[in-house]
């Protein structure tokens, strides 16, 4: 039989159970801390934790072992707090840095508890900000954005100067460098095609500023591609040497992929087919974050001072008004449109549901204010259901 109690005294009852459990060996490990548990929105519990270990599958292996822990202490010994949809749990390091952050359905949770890892990751929201993840990331940008460029730069050069196209526009320096890069690895005479692939991002910048004319339409501004450039270098300077890369790194990291990348896409989509595709699940995952941190916590002592509610419904309009604009310009690329679409409705929906609770409360009909009440939820739940099990996944998270 499950217990009652208010909630501060159940999240202290929480987290001193998880210590419990952990002096006596029953979970582990014993030096990964449960420090607190929130109630986020009336609707998710979100524990925060300080790892034991900092890489990314370590930090989601005790994740895990919270989010199981959270999933059979609500279902054996509390009852969960009413209205509580899903379960979360924050990693942050000593110095208070957060290290991920995962979200998980009341059902997904349960897989922790059966030892289903697999199936528990494939059905969560995950953000991770591990500095191995970011590593792995920006080697992932760089790498695309090198290979698109090598094979937009054999593409046009061999429009403009034909199949010699290597010895007639590539820098003398640039060309023995890669001749002898590719000594014992390639035959003598291999041409453009071959060679290209044992540049660096200076060689590349370097060839496409000396035929500028052949990629001007693409890039736009000299100046800004060079720049670009020049930054993108940076950062592998970076990546390649395994140092740890700061947010703004890879916030500035993903502006320049969606600069070149997105610029390479208009040009040759049998080329570079991934960066449509990547482009298209970072600015979704972009809008998704984006909205959500605008959307305005609302308590139960808001509902005492109407104006303050009427405010909170208005930002929270706003937000999903604009994220909606927003997913209307995102370029979809083919395969994906479907699963655009059903965003778009999915989320149209809840916008319009938000709408009709601030409609009903400024009626003050109580009738009309819980009839919308329900749609809302009926809608937020779909959105969110379709979020952890379609399109999260294929943002990566």
């Amino acid at each position: 039989m499950t217990a009652k109690l208010a909630f501060p005294q159940l999240a202290k009852v929480a987290v001193e159970g998880f210590k419990l459990l952990q002096d006596s060996g029953q979970i582990g490990p014993s030096d990964l801390r449960l420090t607190k548990l929130d109630l986020v929105n009336d609707s998710v519990l979100v524990a925060s934790i300080i790892p034991s270990v900092f890489d990314s599958i370590g930090v989601k292996t005790e994740a895990c072992t919270v989010m199981g822990f959270m999933a059979g202490f609500f279902k054996e010994e509390f009852a969960l707090p009413s209205g509580v949809m899903g379960f979360g749990v924050r990693a942050f390091s000593d110095e208070g840095d957060e290290l991920m952050y995962v979200l998980s359905s009341l059902e997904a949770a349960q897989f922790c508890c059966e030892g289903k890892a697999i199936e528990w990751l494939t059905h969560s929201i995950f953000q991770d900000n591990t500095p191995e993840h970011k590593c792995a990331r920006a080697k992932l940008l760089i790498s695309r954005i090198e290979v698109g460029l090598r094979r937009l730069i054999s593409v046009r050069l061999e429009v403009r100067h034909g199949t010699n196209w290597w010895s007639a526009a590539v820098p003398r320096g640039i060309g023995n460098r890669a001749v002898a890069a590719s000594k014992g690895v390639l035959t003598t005479g291999s041409g453009g095609a071959d060679l290209i692939e044992y540049t660096y991002l200076l060689d590349l910048k370097e060839v496409i500023l000396r035929e500028w004319d052949q990629f001007r339409g693409i890039f736009g501004a000299r100046a800004r591609f060079e720049q670009a450039m020049d930054d993108l270098n940076s950062i592998r300077r970076h990546e390649a040497h395994n140092r740890p890369l700061s947010d703004s790194q890879i916030k500035q990291l993903e502006g320049l992929y969606n600069y070149l990348a997105g610029a390479m896409t208009h040009v040759d989509s049998e080329t570079v087919p991934p960066f449509l595709i990547e482009n298209w699940r970072q600015r979704l995952a972009t809008i998704v974050q984006e909205t959500s941190a605008g959307i305005p916590e609302m308590i139960e002592t808001d509902r005492r001072n109407p104006q303050l509610v009427r405010s909170k419904f208005d930002q929270y309009v706003a937000a999903l008004e604009e994220g909606l604009t927003r997913i209307k310009t995102v370029v979809v690329p083919p395969g994906k449109q479907e699963l655009h679409s059903q965003l778009e409705r999915e989320w149209a929906e809840l916008w319009n549901a938000v709408r009709r609770m601030q409609q009903a409360a400024d009626s003050g009909n109580s009738i009309e204010v819980a009839a919308a009440a329900v749609l809302h939820e009926q809608a937020r739940g779909r959105l969110r259901r379709f979020t952890a099990t379609y399109l999260m996944s294929e943002l990566g998270h």
